[in-house]
């Protein structure tokens, strides 16, 4: 019985640690041309450390009838949530050829979305497929993904990214936006083979107690 109760205690702190680890991916679920089908592309933000963010913007070419050789991502916006700190001590690490920027609620281009506070973007001629860049704060301010995933655009969305070099009919660009909503829980798969060895384990025990 004292093994048993033991097990359920493990058991217990593993769905509890489950349920608290939040998965940091959003889609392009939204679009500007009118184009059907979706998602078109996938944002996912990393903590590499505690001054620094990793992006990775991943347009899906296999959302599009077709795609040239230069398609990929032209620009991507994004907000920064944390009250009284300048975003412009913010640097970013992105590609060669490509510039960020910000400027709180007022980056615009990107249509029914709305204005953004910060933007990385580049040229038709060196779009990213995907798109990877980190933005780090200074040594004396410490920065997160919660300080990314939270905060709306003056039209109350998350992400909005130009993705271009694709064709559908006479469409070759087009905006695209994720809907704000931020992500349920998702259950880490390390934590999830925790759990269910540990179930395993206690059917096996309860077995054996019954032989």
């Amino acid at each position: 019985m004292k093994t048993i109760s033991t097990l359920m205690v493990l058991l217990f702190l593993v769905v509890t640690i489950s349920t608290s680890s939040y998965g940091n991916t959003y889609y392009f679920d939204l679009n500007n041309a009118g184009l059907g089908g979706g998602p078109w592309g996938m944002i996912t933000l990393t903590d590499i450390d505690s001054h620094t963010v990793k992006f990775i913007v991943d347009p899906y070419a296999s959302a599009f009838s077709s795609v040239g050789s230069n398609f990929g991502i032209q620009s991507f916006a994004f907000n920064f949530d944390i009250e009284g700190y300048d975003g412009n001590l913010l640097s970013f690490s992105i590609p060669s050829g490509w510039s960020g920027e910000y400027d709180g609620d007022n980056i615009t281009g990107y249509g029914p979305y709305g204005k953004f506070d910060l933007e990385v973007k580049g040229k038709g001629s060196n779009r990213q497929d995907p798109l990877v860049f980190f933005v780090t704060s200074p040594s004396d301010f410490t920065i997160s993904i919660d300080d990314f995933n939270t905060e709306e655009s003056t039209n109350n969305y998350l992400f909005a990214g130009h993705i271009a070099g694709f064709s559908e009919g006479t469409i070759t660009s087009a905006k695209f936006a994720d809907p704000a909503s931020v992500p349920a829980p998702v259950p880490e798969p390390c934590t999830m083979l925790l759990l269910g060895s540990g179930l395993l384990g206690l059917w096996g025990l309860r077995k054996k107690l019954k032989n």
